[in-house]
């Protein structure tokens, strides 16, 4: 089968997927397999409240609905917080995507979940081959599938076994998103790549494998009990938003998004202690420092009014 298609059935298959699993994936404890933003409770969601507020220049929100997609089971970044959203909703694995006219469309680590191709450049023929997976035995491992044309925007030449993951999930996913009439806010936090880094500065693919919050690159393996991923292509994205009319596109760094856009939030924080050990403090930190999520995470936001 086609690599995406393997991807798709590890995570989403009803049975064996690993996103349909009932299962801890998201935290800081050792049973579970990575930890997100969202992790560090209601100052992320508070963050965010103020984030909207500065990018639409109001401090009325009430004729928006926010909507959240891909949250894990109960669980949301508006949980606990007393908003100020006309109604918010949480669009859930399986669940139709179906947005108010007037909506901030919210999602975090979304599209690096989403199913990806594999490509693999041959020097001998001087050509990309499509990967798949096949079964020898018991197990899965990778095979070469017919490609009928060049990829667009692969280079012609490149090094023998030059490995590029292709993010074909997230651009439709993307797309059936952004095609929909509604109108407002777009705003995702997720990790990935220029094009040309991708093509280019990353001979081994960007795919990795996470489970006890420890990566790999065996992707073939422990089917259902792993995360899989890939870092997204961030001009690919931007010109989704682009080609369905939204302005305002703008790919920022987290901290740099936190420190823009949060600034009341930020400030209250620091009023409210100078203390480094204070625990608002220590989340803030862990959220907006370099050397944490600051610049691991990028936001990707657009405006359609």
């Amino acid at each position: 089968m086609p690599f995406d298609e393997f991807i798709k059935f590890a995570l989403y298959h009803p049975k064996f997927g690993y996103y349909t699993s009932d299962k801890i994936r998201v935290g800081k404890s050792v049973s579970a397999d990575f930890y997100t933003s969202s992790t560090l409770g209601t100052l992320w969601g508070e963050l965010l409240i103020d984030s909207c507020k500065k990018i639409l220049n109001t401090n009325d929100l009430s004729n928006y609905t926010f909507v959240e997609i891909a949250a894990e089971p109960n669980c949301s970044v508006l949980h606990k917080i007393d908003n100020p959203f006309k109604k918010s909703k949480v669009i859930r694995l399986d669940q139709k995507i179906d947005i108010p006219e007037r909506s901030i469309v919210f999602s975090n680590e979304l599209f690096d979940a989403q199913p990806f191709k594999r490509y693999r450049f041959r020097r001998e023929i001087m050509k990309w081959e499509e990967i798949g997976v096949s079964i020898k035995g018991t197990q899965f491992e990778e095979s070469s599938l017919s490609l009928s044309e060049h990829p667009k925007y692969f280079p012609e030449d490149s090094i023998d076994e030059y490995t590029i993951d292709w993010p074909t999930g997230a651009h439709s996913l993307m797309q059936n998103i952004l095609s929909k009439s509604w109108k407002g806010m777009f705003l995702t936090f997720d990790y990935g790549l220029p094009r040309q880094v991708i093509l280019n500065e990353r001979p081994m693919g960007t795919a990795r494998a996470y489970s006890k919050h420890k990566s790999s690159e065996s992707l073939l393996t422990n089917i259902g009990e792993q995360d899989l991923t890939c870092h997204l292509c961030w001009e690919e994205l931007s010109e989704c938003l682009n080609k369905n009319n939204f302005s305002n596109i703008t790919l920022q760094s987290q901290e740099s998004f936190l420190i823009h856009h949060s600034h009341n939030k930020i400030k209250e924080i620091f009023d409210a202690t100078r203390n480094p050990l204070d625990n608002e403090m220590l989340k803030l930190r862990e959220l907006i420092h370099p050397q944490h999520m600051g610049e691991k995470f990028q936001a990707l936001w657009g405006l359609r009014l």
